[in-house]
């Protein structure tokens, strides 16, 4: 049987395209991202969640989006999270989605849905959110992996921490986490960088690329290394901002 690949995967969050109050930042740092993937030779890129600030957005926006996603030559993931549900009037079925580009793909089932990518032996799950209530489950019904292929998750939601009292959407428990069949749980929701791992998942908040503080010169995303050999190792990169 063939072995997994070593493999690296671009880590990103929360780049709110489209917000109210940093508009030109969001886009010069999705630019950056997107540059930033060929540095860190990476072979795919994850986008986890609120990728649009919200579902009001201009369809330039949505366009201009798509056209760097175009720009990469590696599979770019998206997971919609709770500022861009995935529902019957998502911002992902609007027309500027009709034309994206063929290494774009979108996790748009609410039960759960696995894209693989075989020349990296690379499967990626996630469920997409309907709706940001408690009742929704990020990590329900995640299928077990292949013997040679990486299974990573995208889950977009709140980690309860043992000192958490109140229940919040989308919730992601700790036990949830140690029992996730999968080699790397990539996640989104939170601003800020977060190693939440719980016994041998490998679990990552890559924080936003601006940052919980939004730095205007700098972007930071996380590096997952995926190696047969040595397991699954993360750390941040930080990139310049371009013009």
């Amino acid at each position: 049987m063939p072995s997994k690949k070593k493999i690296r995967l671009i880590h990103t969050s929360d780049t709110h395209l489209g917000d109210d109050w940093h508009a030109a930042l969001s886009e010069q740092a999705l630019r950056t991202l997107v540059s930033g993937v060929a540095q860190l030779n990476g072979d795919a890129l994850l986008l986890v969640g609120d990728v649009f600030d919200h579902a009001r957005v201009s369809d330039e926006t949505l366009a201009f989006f798509v056209q760097q996603m175009g720009r990469l030559s590696v599979p770019a993931i998206v997971l919609p999270g709770n500022h861009d549900l995935y529902d019957e009037t998502s911002l992902y079925l609007r027309e500027p989605f009709r034309n994206k580009s063929s290494n774009l793909h979108i996790l748009s089932k609410s039960k759960g849905e696995m894209v693989s990518f075989p020349d990296l032996t690379l499967d990626v799950w996630g469920r997409a959110m309907p709706a940001h209530t408690p009742e929704f489950q990020p990590l329900l019904g995640m299928e077990a992996g292949r013997d040679d292929h990486w299974l990573v998750a995208l889950a977009h939601g709140h980690y309860h921490f043992a000192h958490d009292t109140d229940r919040r959407s989308a919730p992601i428990y700790p036990q949830e986490v140690a029992d996730a069949p999968c080699n790397y749980l990539a996640l989104g929701h939170w601003e800020r960088h977060v190693d939440v791992s719980q016994g041998d998942t490998r679990a990552v908040y890559s924080g936003s690329p601006l940052g919980a503080l939004q730095s205007n010169d700098q972007v930071t995303v996380t590096v997952a290394d995926l190696d047969p050999d040595s397991g699954v190792q993360t750390h941040q990169a930080t990139l310049d901002m371009q013009g």
